[in-house]
């Protein structure tokens, strides 16, 4: 019988670019990147982070030589193409991640609607903009150099959140992009990865305001099974990414809830191999009984809690 091959065989030598690669995912991604021997462009809007960034991946053993730092704000078009063309001149990307993402916890009929709109150019417009730059490039290295574009998303792609709806339309618009893509870019030697970890102990969770308005804390940790001493860690999310990444897994998830949701939420795109589709078949029924049952009680603590909210 014979075994599939890795995508990408190793990361030893290969360049990573990684937009919001200062703190969070990002970095964690560079830091595991490097420890397999790659080079990696950080991108991000902060000098001052990225700086630190440098540092404490040199600090941890990396080699100072091996990265390259760019300001540029994945939202802002002309600035993003000179900062990913320049780091594409000084080595060819292997692998290019879209991780830069905002997040705001808010119903959506309450919250600013710069930041709602902030959230979509960052999240969604953003990483068009990361890929309409990319893909010409590493198409001119097709078809004989495997490369992967990596989509860091999130449950929300696969789940809906509530308190969270803007961020989920981005996270559900990042699955169709990547859907999408992977069907365009067949014909070259670049395979998709969509990553979708669920809460993770990042700067975002404190950012996005989740718990400054306490009764919708309430019903987002009621309604979400939120238990934040169970986030997953930068460093975690960073490992199972860039392993199946290398390989050239379509739909990248973790733990029970990742693969439920990703049986029920697969739409057309077939699993990545027939043995994976044949669990996910035996398994669809029980699962959708059980969403059942989750759901019937997801819509009685929102309609319970929203009651004392109002």
């Amino acid at each position: 019988m014979k075994i599939r091959s890795a995508w990408l065989q190793s990361l030893e030598d290969k360049h990573v670019l990684i937009t919001g690669g200062s703190t969070g995912i990002g970095l964690a991604i560079a830091k595991e990147a490097l420890s397999q021997g790659a080079f990696v462009t950080l991108l991000a809007r902060s000098s001052t982070k990225l700086e630190k960034a440098e540092e404490d991946l040199v600090k941890d053993g990396a080699a100072k030589h091996k990265i390259l730092t760019k300001v540029a704000d994945v939202g802002v078009y002309e600035t993003l193409a000179k900062a990913i063309k320049e780091s594409f001149e000084w080595r060819a990307v292997d692998v290019l991640v879209c991780n830069a993402a905002v997040a705001k916890i808010v119903v959506l009929d309450e919250g600013r609607i710069e930041d709602l709109h902030a959230i979509i150019q960052t999240n969604l417009t953003g990483v068009v903009n990361t890929v309409h730059v990319g893909i010409p490039m590493m198409k001119k290295r097709s078809p004989e150099t495997p490369m992967s574009i990596v989509l860091i998303n999130s449950l929300s792609a696969l789940y809906p959140y509530y308190g969270n709806s803007v961020y989920t339309a981005t996270k559900y618009g990042l699955k169709g992009l990547g859907e999408t893509l992977r069907l365009e870019l067949m014909p070259y030697s670049i395979r998709i990865c969509i990553a979708c970890p669920g809460f993770v102990e990042t700067p975002m969770l404190d950012d996005c305001g989740m718990e400054d308005d306490k009764d919708t804390f309430q019903i987002i940790k009621d309604s979400s099974f939120y238990d934040r001493s169970r986030a997953e860690t930068p460093e975690y999310v960073a490992k199972y990414t860039l392993e199946g990444t290398k390989n050239g897994t379509f739909l990248v998830t973790s733990q029970f809830t990742g693969f439920a949701l990703s049986t029920l939420s697969r739409g057309s795109m077939p699993a990545d191999s027939f043995g994976r589709a044949l669990v996910e078949l035996i398994l669809f029924i029980p699962i959708r009984l059980f969403s059942f049952m989750a759901a019937c009680y997801i819509y009685y603590v929102i309609e319970h809690r929203s009651k004392k909210k109002h």
